[in-house]
């Protein structure tokens, strides 16, 4: 041990100037570290033990770990933790400052103890990290320098919780917290934003919330922890989620504005069209709730919600309300197109709306189709279109699924090839519903026709004149379903064709 310097006084041993100790032990005295004085422990570390106290109105630095078994009241000194720190004991915070400032990572380990102010400035790039071993309360203010807090132990995701008056500072890329940090502001009403201090700013707007708890769980990389995505799991928000829970939720909409650092993107690369997104509950399907936004520079966006509850950001189409998990086009003879996509799950789904394009820029609906509202289970749709563009050999689909607050989300594009008209008689499409009518489309020599029905045994279910037109309809109605010959037939030639009633 080296040079060490206590007063012994009837209260027990008091260190009145400077102190230096390689380690030390305090086994059941009552130590106290007086205003003005330092008591510097090495790398052999700090054991404050069961019936012990030790009291610090100074200067208390530790190079090894710190434990405390017994009574450790920090009073109003300040203490430097350059290991870890673990509590299993009584720990009184008073109004001190900790500073973890280990060149390695460091674990604290509260033990359901509050600490007043707590600042990380770690110097060893690499080696960054204050770990919490536990959920902790910070009473005043948790200031960032340089470094990160995990929140995350394990499997274990504790709670970093600063209350009301309490705020974070210092966040920045590369030193802000992981994990779960919960802020509170009390009788949070009227309409003056409140600033949460962790990415949220919430305005009222009239509104009496009382106290208002918001939780960020950031930078974990698990879905539906710390970011949203679709049922189908196949898109994605930033790795940020913030969990709203007032007293009282409001009657009329409130201002958000949420705010993240570029660390947690999650791989989004274009944040032209940001939006806020809302979840009921964990499990359940996100939701617009805010305006589109260009946030590739502000890293920001707002929301307008009218119930508080779980929010993050993406953009435009991501999570989409409607997971989307099959869309195909394909040509049905030379003059329909089959359009087929089925959807996963569904929130709030209208319908949906299906377009087509010459060009692959300029869209125009061709028909609608209804959706299932709000469905967990996997749905299919279907629309023929069967009447092409005279003279077109590309086209180009798109699907627009409009929710039930008028926002219109698009499928990507499909294009279909078209195959030259050839000579002859074709009956499009090859798939026709029952009580429906099919359409034929004829090339061959003009004049006196007439146009056969078969069915599968070879018997007539209806016959009428076609007169040679090159395109004309096949009634169907009344046909039960099944597999039908067609034939047309000329003073000349006869020409055959087969479609389904389904």
């Amino acid at each position: 041990m080296r040079k060490l310097y206590f007063v012994l006084t009837a209260g027990g041993l008091v260190v009145a100037g400077p102190a230096f100790a390689q380690d030390l032990t305090n086994a059941g005295a009552t130590l106290t570290v007086q205003p003005g004085a330092v008591l510097y422990v090495g790398t052999g570390g700090l054991s404050n033990q069961a019936g012990s106290t030790l009291t610090n109105a100074g200067t208390l630095r530790t190079d090894g770990g710190l434990t405390n078994a017994g009574t450790l009241d920090l009073n109003t000194g300040t203490l430097e933790a350059r290991g870890d720190l673990a509590n299993t004991g009584t720990l009184l915070p008073g109004t001190s400052v900790v500073t973890f400032s280990g060149p390695a990572n460091q674990l604290l380990t509260p033990g359901g103890a509050s600490l007043y102010q707590v600042v990380v400035n770690k110097p060893t790039a690499g080696a960054n990290t204050l770990q919490l071993g536990g959920s902790l309360t910070v009473l005043n203010q948790l200031t960032l320098t340089t470094g990160l807090v995990n929140t995350q132990n394990g499997s274990t995701v504790n709670t970093l919780s600063l209350p009301d008056g309490a705020s974070v500072s210092g966040e920045a890329s590369g030193r802000y917290v992981l994990g779960a940090l919960q802020v509170t502001r009390n009788a949070v009403s009227g309409s003056s934003p409140v600033d949460f201090s962790h990415g949220v700013v919430l305005n009222p707007q009239g509104n009496s919330l009382g106290a208002v708890s918001i939780t960020r769980t950031a930078g974990l990389l698990t879905p539906d922890v710390s970011y949203g995505q679709n049922v189908g799991g196949t898109s994605k928000g930033i790795d940020r989620i913030w969990a709203v829970v007032p007293t009282s939720q409001p009657s009329s909409p409130v201002q958000l504005s949420l705010s993240w650092l570029a660390d947690d993107n999650n791989g989004l690369t274009d944040l032209t069209t940001a939006r806020a997104w809302q979840q009921p509950a964990v499990g359940q399907m996100w939701r617009p709730a805010g305006p589109v936004t260009d946030a590739s520079s502000s890293l920001s966006v707002s929301a307008t919600p009218t119930v508080l509850n779980r929010f993050t950001v993406s953009n435009a189409a991501n999570p989409l309300p409607v997971t989307l998990v099959d869309f195909t086009a394909q040509a049905q003879g030379p003059a329909a197109v089959r359009l087929n996509w089925t959807t996963a799950s569904e929130l709030n789904n209208v319908g949906f709306t299906v377009e087509r394009s010459l060009d692959g820029h300029v869209f125009a609906a061709i028909g609608t189709v209804a959706g299932a509202g709000t469905s967990s289970t996997a749905h299919t749709y279907n629309l023929v279109d069967n009447r092409l563009p005279a003279g077109a050999t590309l086209l180009y689909y798109r699907l627009g699924q409009t929710d039930g607050s008028g926002e219109v989300h698009y499928s990507p594009v499909r294009t279909v090839a078209l195959t030259a008209q050839a000579a002859g008689f074709v009956v499009y499409p090859t798939h026709v519903a029952v009580g429906q009518v099919a359409t034929y489309l004829y090339t061959g020599p003009t004049g006196p026709a007439t146009l056969h029905v078969f069915d599968v045994l070879g018997r007539s279910v209806l016959s009428l004149p076609a007169e040679g037109r090159a395109q004309g309809e096949v009634p169907l109605a009344g046909l039960a379903a099944g597999a039908y010959v067609l034939r047309y037939t000329t003073a000349t030639a006869s020409f055959t064709s087969r479609c389904v009633v389904e």
